[in-house]
């Protein structure tokens, strides 16, 4: 019994190292050469924002992008600027913006009101 504790414990270790070893940079390989990509970080205008569960719906939308490490609010007010920071080979400006104005309102679940300000 002990022996099996330790052994989910030991990989358990195993799994936090490697997660922490990709948490800041990922590698992509070519033929004779790897480059390391650095993580991004985008200010995101949004108009339309109303309230905090406004915020808070768009920092969801945003957070569940793949590749997206986190998504912060930087000024509230009707033009909300959010701080992303994502990993480019994974995710994409485009995608980001794609999911802030994909974000259903909080009054109306089927209203689309959020656009990205460029």
């Amino acid at each position: 019994m002990r022996a099996i504790k330790c052994l989910f414990i030991l990989f358990g270790l195993f799994c936090i190292s490697v997660t922490a070893s990709f948490a800041q940079t990922s590698a992509v390989t070519t033929e004779n050469q790897t480059v390391i990509e650095e993580d991004k970080t985008i200010k995101v205008k949004v108009k339309g924002v109303g309230c905090s569960r406004d915020i808070k719906a768009i920092l969801n939308n945003v957070g569940s992008v793949i590749g997206v490490k986190t998504c912060e609010t930087v000024k509230k007010g009707a033009t909300t600027t959010f701080s992303v920071t994502f990993n480019p080979s994974v995710a994409s400006e485009k995608a980001i913006y794609t999911a802030v104005e994909a974000t259903p309102g909080c009054s109306n679940q089927t209203a689309r009101p959020y656009k990205v300000k460029l």
